[in-house]
This record gives C-alpha cells, sequence and structure tokens, in this order.
C-alpha cells in the first residue's frame, strides 16, 4: 500500500486531527471524482527526490485541458535546465497528461495538502496557464513566486482580467498585451509585467499532413464566450456561409477548427451550424475525394503552420497566425459589424482584411482574389510586430527560460533573507 504524502513538520504541529483532516480532504475530493487512484498520488510525489524547482499548477478538469497541454514543450524545454512537475487537482486530467510528456505529474485533491507539498518540494516558481479560481489556494504558498502565464495571447476580454495582478507576475507576449492591460483596467501595473513572446509558437507540434499541389484553406471560430460582451464567434453569423465561400476555391483543401466549446456545445443554434458545416465538408469529399477537407480537433497549431488563409475571429488563434506566418492570408470576423468598436477591441483588425455583413454575400471572390493579391502586407508586418517585437524564431522560448531562472535566483536570495517563521 502506498504511504500518504508526510506533512511538514512545521505545518503538522496540531497534531492527529489536522493529519487526519487533510488525509480526509483527499479521500473524499477523489470519492467525489470517482477517482479513488487519486489519493495515492501524493506517495509518489514525496517520493520524487529530482529536487524540481519549478510547477506548473492546472487545477480545471478535462474539458479545459488545452489550456495546460499547449504548455508541455515549453516545459519540456524548461525542464532541461530547471526541473518541472506539473501538479493537476482531479486524476482524470493527471492520465491523459501522462500520455503527452514524461514531465513528472500528480493529482492533489486537498487544499491543505497542496499547499504542504508546495512547501515541503521547495518550489521555487508556481506557472499559471489560465485564470481558474482554484489557482487561488496554490497562490497561499508563501516563499515561491507565482507567475500568470495565461494560454494564448488574443484581443478577448478574457486577457485582461483583473485576477492576474493577484500574481507576482504576469507573462506577456509584447506591447500589446501591455497596451491592452493598461487600457482595460482601473490600476495597471507594468512592473509586474514580463514580456516573454509566445514560447508555445517556438515548440511546434508536427503539422498536419497535407497535399503541398493545393491551397490550404482554414477557417477556425472560437465559441461564444460565457457572456454576450465576450462573444466574439462568427460560427452563427457568418459560418456556413465562409465554409461555402472557402469549398468553391479551385483546387483548394478547406480545414475547419473550431475551438474545443464549440464540438461539446449544446445549444441548438451552435450545435446546428456545426453540424451543417461537417455535412458541407462530407459532401465536398464525395464530389473530389482528392481534396481531402477536413474537421479537425485538438492543437491548432498543426493547422495554422500549414495554412495559406486563415478566416479566424477574435482569438490567440488569429494571433499566432501572425507570429507563425508572416506572408499569410488573414481575415478576421466581426459579428456585430462595427468597426469603429471592433478597431478598439482587436487593434490587429486595424492592419488585416475584416469580414462583416458588408461584404460576406461576395465572400467566394473575395477570398479568390486575397489568395494572388493580398492587400495592406506592410500593415499586417507592423502589427505582427506590435504584438510580438522583433525577435527571431526561438527567442520566445530563449526568454521564458530566461525568465525561471532569474525568478529561481531572486526566490533564493529572497528566502535567505527572511526570518525562519513557522
Amino acid at each position: 500500500m502506498k504511504k500518504v504524502l508526510a506533512i511538514n513538520p512545521n505545518l503538522a504541529k496540531g497534531g492527529w486531527y489536522i493529519r487526519l483532516r487533510r488525509i480526509a480532504g483527499a479521500a473524499v475530493g477523489a470519492w467525489r471524482a470517482t477517482d479513488p487512484e487519486g489519493i495515492g498520488e501524493l506517495a509518489d510525489l514525496h517520493s520524487l527526490t529530482d529536487g524540481a524547482e519549478v510547477v506548473a499548477f492546472f487545477g480545471d478538469d478535462v474539458h479545459r485541458i488545452y489550456q495546460i497541454e499547449q504548455w508541455l514543450g515549453p516545459l519540456e524545454k524548461l525542464n532541461e535546465k530547471h526541473k518541472v512537475h506539473i501538479i493537476c487537482r482531479q486524476h482524470p486530467v493527471t492520465t491523459y497528461l501522462r500520455k503527452l510528456t514524461k514531465l513528472p505529474i500528480f493529482s492533489i485533491y486537498d487544499f491543505f495538502t497542496l499547499t504542504d507539498a508546495i512547501v515541503e518540494k521547495d518550489y521555487k516558481v508556481v506557472l499559471y496557464v489560465n485564470n481558474s479560481t482554484m489557482n487561488f489556494q496554490p497562490l497561499a504558498a508563501k516563499r515561491a513566486f507565482h507567475i500568470h502565464l495565461n494560454h494564448g495571447e488574443s484581443d478577448k476580454m478574457s486577457m485582461t482580467s483583473r485576477q492576474m495582478y493577484a500574481y507576482d507576475f504576469v507573462a506577456v507576449a509584447g506591447q500589446a498585451a501591455k497596451d491592452r492591460l493598461k487600457n482595460s483596467l482601473m490600476v495597471a501595473d507594468g512592473s509586474k509585467e514580463w514580456v516573454i513572446g509566445r514560447p508555445q509558437l517556438d515548440v511546434l507540434v508536427e503539422p498536419l499532413n497535407v497535399a503541398t499541389s493545393r491551397k490550404i484553406l482554414l477557417y477556425a471560430p472560437t465559441w461564444q464566450g460565457d457572456q454576450e460582451a465576450n462573444n466574439y464567434s462568427s460560427l452563427d453569423v457568418y459560418g456556413k456561409k465562409i465554409i461555402e465561400a472557402l469549398l468553391a476555391q479551385p483546387n483548394a483543401t478547406v480545414i475547419y477548427k473550431p475551438h474545443p466549446r464549440i464540438v461539446e456545445n449544446k445549444i441548438p443554434q451552435w450545435k446546428n451550424v456545426h453540424q451543417e458545416i461537417l455535412s458541407l465538408i462530407d459532401e465536398a469529399n464525395k464530389k473530389d475525394s482528392k481534396a481531402n477537407h477536413q474537421f479537425v480537433a485538438g492543437d491548432p497549431l498543426q493547422a495554422l503552420q500549414v495554412s495559406d488563409l486563415l478566416i479566424a475571429d477574435v482569438s490567440s488563434v488569429t494571433i499566432d497566425y501572425l507570429y507563425l506566418k508572416p506572408n499569410g492570408v488573414l481575415l478576421i470576423c466581426d459579428r456585430r459589424s462595427d468597426s469603429e468598436l471592433f478597431n478598439k477591441v482587436a487593434p490587429v483588425s486595424t492592419a488585416i482584411p475584416t469580414i462583416d455583413k458588408s461584404n460576406i454575400a461576395n465572400l467566394e471572390e473575395v477570398v479568390r482574389e486575397y489568395l494572388v493579391n493580398y492587400p495592406r502586407r506592410d500593415e499586417y508586418n507592423k502589427i505582427r510586430t506590435y504584438y510580438f517585437g522583433e525577435g527571431e524564431p526561438g527567442s520566445s522560448l530563449k526568454r521564458f527560460i530566461e525568465m525561471n531562472t532569474e525568478l529561481i535566483n531572486r526566490r533564493d536570495k529572497r528566502v535567505a533573507e527572511m526570518p525562519d517563521l513557522p
């Protein structure tokens, strides 16, 4: 039988009651998740003596697993210099991630055991990939730096959450992100912002296997968000017409890569459009089997790397395409057809063509023309620099590792100066 994680002596002075409460907390959490295996994870973490300095925390369930999944590559690179662990709050997430990486990954259900583990393992930096309310539990650990990474770079409202400043530092992609925070929050704190670019784009997954002799046209709509003000999706207003316009292009392969929350959406107006698009793709493949039109799930970077043209919304997919494809053809959708508001919300829209109600009817012709002669190329390049800076490919990953190294050194120096309190 596996041992239960030992409690830090300084925190265990309350005796058997505290020990029992924490063991029971883990058991109850695992039971609620129908996950008895999760309890035994603690012994594995306790027995590991690799001197890990960094821990990435992910408190959500499998529906949001894409948020941590895209960071696995940079974390593996960081692990080559500073040992990295990953802590999840649910064993099914741990099980899934273990199939994707060899980094040590563990499940901890109980709040007290979680904070004890961060202290006991002497983690120096804790990384967070989202704004989950669960993040505020490990923030209770006082002798580590807590860094907000987020899981993308976009102009959505979620990128300007006041929650970001709850962390010691906020890693941002570039000047656009800094301006976004400054223009959105009552009190912005530039001293907490650490520019690192987009490390995920320097550790790319294997691209989709497509015919290089054909034009690859990608439609990647975002989901409707959790409130109307944060709804930037084009799917319900333009989705079907966009796919029809792309399928009408000669010698093209159309890829449909919706946000994961679209695929699982149960709301009829969204579910029905998604199914209609899948039917259009199936019908087109029956007419021309060599076209190999596809619906793809998983990491969008697989599709972005091979796409000659992207139609997307206000989302990280749009901004990532800027980084990956300096000579790409990019169009962004404005569901409200309010250009003045749209330019304020999404600065990228000031430099690239927009799809709205004024041109959706003749989108087939617009796409055909832009594939030959894309307008505003100079503005495209300038906005790319605004979002990511001048760094060459690989520079973001370098900055990410350097940030962790500096914070580890700062932390050790600071802890050496602090009194040894219980």
